[in-house]
């Protein structure tokens, strides 16, 4: 199993948002896949949250580890 299929990248959570976002503004959406949305969408929230937490530590940690 690659990387890709086990965790997707920060640019396809934010795509697979934005396609959240489009289905959840359809008033034609049914109720129950409507709260499945919103539960995935916030769980990929979470995750770009985590992913750019990580992020934002190894930008801070490079210039302490070059001085």
């Amino acid at each position: 199993m690659t990387k890709k299929e086990s965790e997707p990248t920060y640019e396809e959570m934010i795509a697979e948002l934005r396609e959240i976002a489009k289905k959840l503004d359809d008033p034609n959406t049914p109720i129950e896949e409507a709260v499945n949305l919103h539960q995935r969408g916030m769980a990929l929230i979470q995750k770009c949250e985590t992913f750019l937490q990580k992020a934002e530590l190894t930008i801070t940690e490079v210039p302490q580890q070059s001085e």
